[in-house]
């Protein structure tokens, strides 16, 4: 099965869709690679950012743990934007949920 068939399987009742719902779920279905591969990247690299260079001095620790949180909190947003894109094709599509998790998830870039 290629990467079209298994996408296009995300949604299994498209038979029974009106065209304006499967028109929807079909571009939906056309960027999940995309989006995933949007927040695991996002949330990579803000994980970077947040763990940044140690200082000596008390004050520019303080400011360092301020703009941490902020990052932090990016994070997180871009976590629970992936965790319900993840919620919403895992049931449905179990193999692409354990694909996309090993390009991007998985495998550091």
């Amino acid at each position: 099965m290629n990467k079209n068939e298994i996408i296009g399987k995300v949604f299994k009742n498209q038979e029974y869709m009106t065209p304006e719902q499967l028109s929807i779920a079909e571009e939906f279905q056309k960027m999940i690679e995309a989006e995933y591969a949007l927040c695991t990247g996002e949330m990579k690299k803000a994980n970077k950012a947040a763990f940044g260079d140690e200082s000596t001095n008390s004050d520019e620790e303080l400011s360092t743990d301020y703009a941490c949180s902020e990052i932090d909190a990016i994070r997180k947003y871009w976590y629970n934007r992936l965790f319900n894109l993840i919620q919403l094709i895992e049931y449905r599509n179990p193999q692409l949920t354990e694909e996309l998790a090993n390009k991007y998830l998985n495998n550091e870039q």
